[in-house]
C-alpha cells in the first residue's frame, strides 16, 4: 500500500504466530484489504507460505529474545497475541508484552480461550487469565477472544469418521458451539482494521449449540454414509491424544476442559462474531461441505 507518491506505508499491525492456526489467515485477511502487516514467525523456513502476499513484511522472532520482540514491535501501533500451548506460556507472553509496553504498543489483541478464569480448573485456562491480567495493569489498551472449541479440530477425526463411520468422543450428550477458525480470524483482522473494541472481552461461537450425536448426522448427511457418535471414557480420549504425539500434560489438560463442557459450561452460543464481522459464523453444515473432498479422499 502507498501513501503519496512512491512512498510506502510501513506496517502498524504486527501478527505474532504469523504461521500458525489463527494467525496466517488473519495475516491473509490484513493482506487481502490492502493492509500492511508484519507478520512475526518463528522461523524464516516459513517464509514461503507469504510469497504471494504483497502487503507482507516478515519478521523473524522468540518470545524468549528481547531484542527480536523489540525489532518486532518497533513502529507498532497494534497486535495480535497468540503463542502455541505451553507450561511456559505466562512468561513467554508476559515477555511480549513488557516489550510492548516499553515500545509504546497502543493495542493488544489477545487469543484465549472459552472459559479463561483465574478459578479454572484448566492450567492453559488460568494461565491465560494471568496474562489478561498483566495486560490490564500495563496500561495497554486491549481486546480479548475467547473462541469455543476450533471446528477444524473436527477434520482430526476424518479417518476414523470415513474408515468407520464412528465419531470418537467423552461428551456424551453435552452441547458445544464449535467456531470455524476462520471466524476467528475474520473477528481479529476486523478489530486490528478498526481499532475499535477495547477494554472488551468476546466470547466467539459458532452459530449454534449440538451435542456430537447431531454432529455425525450432519456429517452423515454430507459424505453421504451413515456416521454414529460413538462415546470413549475420559481416559480414553487422553490416552488417544498421547498415542497422536500431544503431550502428555497437554492432553490432559484438554481433559479438564471437556470435563467442563460435559458439567453443561460448553453450551454457549453467542452473536459477537455476526456483530463484529456483518454475517452469521460458518456452520457446521458448511464447514463440512467446504471439506467434503478431504473426507472422500480419506476414504
Amino acid at each position: 500500500m502507498r501513501a503519496g507518491k512512491g512512498a510506502i506505508m510501513k506496517p502498524v499491525i504486527l501478527v505474532t504466530g504469523a504461521s500458525g492456526k489463527t494467525g496466517f489467515p488473519i495475516v491473509g485477511e490484513l493482506a487481502s484489504a490492502g493492509v500492511p502487516v508484519r507478520a512475526l514467525v518463528h522461523a524464516k523456513a516459513k517464509k514461503s507460505m507469504f510469497e504471494n502476499m504483497r502487503e507482507v513484511e516478515l519478521v523473524e522472532g522468540d518470545y524468549n529474545d528481547t531484542r527480536s520482540l523489540e525489532g518486532a514491535l518497533n513502529g507498532i501501533h497494534t497486535a495480535y497475541l497468540v503463542s502455541p500451548p505451553s507450561p511456559d506460556q505466562v512468561r513467554l507472553q508476559t515477555n511480549f508484552v513488557n516489550m510492548a509496553r516499553l515500545t509504546g504498543l497502543k493495542h493488544v489483541v489477545k487469543l484465549s480461550a472459552l472459559g479463561t478464569g483465574t478459578d479454572s480448573p484448566v492450567g492453559l485456562l488460568r494461565d491465560h487469565a494471568e496474562i489478561e491480567d498483566y495486560i490490564r495493569k500495563t496500561g495497554i489498551a486491549y481486546t480479548f477472544l475467547h473462541p469455543h472449541f476450533f471446528m477444524d479440530n473436527l477434520l482430526g477425526d476424518s479417518e476414523s469418521v470415513t474408515r468407520d463411520g464412528l465419531l470418537y468422543s467423552p461428551l456424551g450428550d453435552a452441547r458445544i458451539a464449535p467456531i470455524a477458525v476462520q471466524d476467528i480470524a475474520s473477528v481479529a483482522a476486523r478489530i486490528l482494521i478498526d481499532g475499535g473494541h477495547r477494554g472488551t472481552t468476546y466470547v466467539l461461537t459458532g452459530p449454534e449449540s449440538m451435542t456430537f450425536s447431531e454432529i455425525a448426522a450432519v456429517w452423515s448427511k454430507v459424505i453421504g454414509k451413515t456416521i454414529r457418535y460413538s462415546p470413549v471414557s475420559f481416559d480414553a480420549a487422553r490416552q488417544g491424544m498421547v498415542l497422536s504425539g500431544m503431550p502428555a500434560w497437554l492432553a490432559q489438560d484438554i481433559v479438564r476442559l471437556m470435563k467442563t463442557w460435559a458439567e453443561g459450561k460448553g453450551d454457549i452460543a453467542s452473536h459477537y462474531v455476526e456483530r463484529i464481522i456483518g454475517r452469521k459464523p460458518i456452520s457446521i453444515q458448511e464447514f463440512l461441505m467446504a471439506h467434503k473432498s478431504q473426507f472422500l479422499k480419506a476414504a
